[in-house]
């Protein structure tokens, strides 16, 4: 489900819309939230996914008597996992995912680059985290295929919902102005309203964009 719906449209212009009207509005809010996904670099709302990822070939392990644990010697998490200290006997590969924040992961495959495939356990040989998963483990080159859910909720963060409107109103109010005038055989002696997000708008959202490194 969209951010903003029609619905959520007319209840904020306060007007009612034809059904060729209501086309038009879908269209419009689809296109506003594909653009603000564009700044942002990731969906504004739970989005389900498949991603492959390949372990690095630099990746190594190291000595099971490494203190690189993922578990204080208490067995309490230092990263808000709760499995026993001596699961993991190896640092972890961060496998970064493209829909953040991840939500969950429901299916966590791993195929050896010379072996078979085989389902990963969570809490076991993987651990979810905001920017995608850490998996136990893996050697160099490994494929990784993660099933996930992830993605801003859009819906919850009044500040998107409300920016999609607003650009909305001055689309749906310079397609009015233009209807009018082509209806009319005339121009209409109204200044075109800027189209798309103002940059102050964009600027307000800073917060939630995924930033690129390297």
């Amino acid at each position: 489900m969209p951010v903003a719906t029609v619905a959520d449209l007319k209840t904020y212009m306060d007007i009612s819309l034809t059904n060729r009207q209501v086309d038009a509005a879908e269209m419009v809010l689809a296109g506003l939230q594909s653009e603000m996904e564009l700044y942002l670099r990731r969906p504004v709302e739970v989005v389900s996914a498949t991603e492959q990822h390949r372990i690095p070939s630099e990746h190594t392990g190291i000595p099971m008597s490494s203190f690189f644990v993922n578990s204080s010697p208490t067995g309490d998490s230092l990263f808000g996992s709760t499995v026993d200290n001596t699961t993991f006997l190896e640092p972890p590969t961060t496998v970064y995912l493209l829909n953040t924040p991840v939500v969950s992961a429901s299916v966590v495959k791993l195929k050896r680059l010379r072996g078979t495939e085989r389902t990963l356990v969570a809490e076991q040989d993987y651990v979810v985290r905001g920017f995608g998963i850490d998996v136990f483990g893996a050697y160099a080159d490994d494929l990784v295929t993660v099933t996930y859910t992830g993605g801003l909720n859009g819906s919850a963060i009044p500040a998107i919902k409300l920016l999609i409107l607003r650009a909305a109103t001055r689309e749906m109010q310079n397609m009015h102005d233009d209807v009018v005038g082509v209806k009319d055989l005339e121009p209409r002696n109204v200044a075109p309203m800027q189209t798309g997000f103002l940059e102050t708008e964009l600027m307000s959202l800073k917060r939630y964009r995924k930033n690129r490194y390297g």
